[in-house]
This record gives structure tokens, C-alpha cells and sequence, in this order.
């Protein structure tokens, strides 16, 4: 059985009014393709002759095999629907029926082809708010922003770069070699600082020597600490660590 694409109703509502149960149809072609179709009629009045015919956008496109049917109850009607090879790939128009002997003429849309899809547009950049608050566009896959690599001071380890540290301090040191722009130029050492951080620096030592030196007697000397020498001497020791510590940290 062909395809059934319209539903049409005549004097239902009146004498000679036309009804289509479907809005508009559409028939799938590519040039050089045709294809067969049905029209239903029901006719609820007295029998009666109807016309088929097709606007100008359809003509030599769609072609009735019955165009003046006469309609007792139902009746079938048949058309081909083509397209040329050199037509067109969609073609909009009308299909019209008349009833009544001309008195009556009513038509439903027909789109005959395959419409082209439109291409997708490229979807929006995705926006992200930097630190900076500026809104830039994030394309996914691209590079990501690179943080600067800071530069810190060059500060040696352990003994060595502590001695080099206290060193500066004794002499003075200022730093006279050229800075980058943006770096705080240090103090100048005073003669208050360098008297104290001498001290400080020499009692360390002092007090190194004669813990060290606690282990290098001989046993069969006999030599004791109390423990008020003891209070005193770490005492002594934390206060020249820590004051050559804050000196180090002020200086770097």
C-alpha cells in the first residue's frame, strides 16, 4: 500500500468545506529520486467531483494520476512526487483542492527535497577570572599561564654559611656588589653592633671550646661542673645562639 500523507474532509462543516487533518507535509527527495504517494478523501455530504492542482513552485514536480476524482465516501488518490537530476534540492509550494465546482479552493504546504542542516556555530570561549581580575578567554588544551620563578638570595648551608654570615657582619660587608632593581639595600653596620656581635660571636666559641674540651681530658683528672656552672654556661650558650640567629635573619 502507498503512503498515506493527507487526510482530507469535505462537507462536514458545510456545503463544499474542505478539511485537512494534517498541517503540512514534507517528501524526502534527492534529485533524480520520485516517489508515490496517497491522498484520503471523506466525503460526509452528497457525492460530488473535487480538483487537484499544485502552485507554480510544484508544477512538473508533483503530477496526479486522478485529478478531478468524483467522491461518493472515500476515495484514494494517487500522485508522483519527483525530482529532476538537474532540480532543484528543496522546493517549497502548495497542493489545492477545489470543491464545489470552483466555488471552494483550500491548499496545505508541501516541502518536497532535503533541507540542509546549518552548520553549528564554534561555541563561546569559556571566560575564567584570573588574579589580576581581568576577564580573559580559557581555550581548553592551551597553555597554561607559567608562574615566575622566584630568585631567592644565595645563603650557604651549615657551618660554612653561617661563619660567612657572621663574617659579613664583623667586616661590615654592605653589599657593594650591583642588586637587582626593586631589592632593599641593608643597613650599614655600627660599631655598637660590631662590638656586640663579637662578643657574641666570641663567647660562642668560648663556650664551644670548653664543652669540647670537657671530652678531650684526661680521666684521671678530676674535674667537676656544678650545677650553677651548668645554669650559667647554657645560658650563656642559648643567649650568643640566639642573638647570632637574629643577626643572620636581619642580614638575610
Amino acid at each position: 500500500m502507498q503512503q498515506i500523507v493527507q487526510n482530507v474532509v469535505i462537507n462536514r462543516q458545510e456545503l463544499n468545506s474542505i478539511e485537512f487533518e494534517i498541517e503540512g507535509i514534507e517528501i524526502p527527495l534527492a534529485p533524480g529520486e520520485e516517489q508515490t504517494f496517497e491522498i484520503l478523501v471523506t466525503n460526509q455530504g452528497s457525492p460530488t467531483h473535487i480538483h487537484f492542482s499544485v502552485s507554480e513552485d510544484l508544477k512538473g514536480n508533483i503530477t496526479f494520476l486522478r485529478d478531478n476524482p468524483y467522491v461518493l465516501q472515500k476515495e484514494y488518490v494517487s500522485a508522483v512526487a519527483r525530482i529532476p537530476r538537474d532540480g532543484k534540492v528543496l522546493t517549497e509550494g502548495k497542493i489545492f483542492i477545489t470543491a464545489g465546482y470552483g466555488s471552494k479552493k483550500k491548499g496545505f504546504p508541501v516541502q518536497l527535497g532535503i533541507k540542509k542542516e546549518k552548520p553549528k556555530e564554534p561555541e563561546d570561549e569559556i571566560q575564567v577570572w584570573e588574579d589580576n581580575d581581568e576577564l580573559r578567554p580559557y581555550r581548553p588544551g592551551g597553555d597554561t599561564p607559567k608562574k615566575k620563578a622566584s630568585n631567592p638570595k644565595g645563603s650557604g648551608s651549615g657551618v660554612g654559611g653561617f661563619s660567612a654570615s657572621v663574617l659579613k657582619k664583623l667586616l661590615g660587608s654592605e653589599g657593594s656588589q650591583s642588586r637587582k632593581a626593586g631589592n632593599k639595600p641593608k643597613k650599614p653596620v655600627g660599631e655598637a653592633d660590631k662590638l656586640s656581635l663579637s662578643l657574641a660571636l666570641g663567647g660562642f666559641l668560648l663556650l664551644v671550646s670548653l664543652f669540647s674540651l670537657y671530652f678531650v681530658l684526661p680521666e684521671g683528672i678530676d674535674f667537676s661542673v656544678s650545677f650553677p656552672q651548668a645554669l650559667v654556661f647554657s645560658i650563656l650558650f642559648v643567649t650568643c645562639i640566639t642573638y647570632l640567629l637574629l643577626k643572620i635573619m636581619e642580614d638575610g
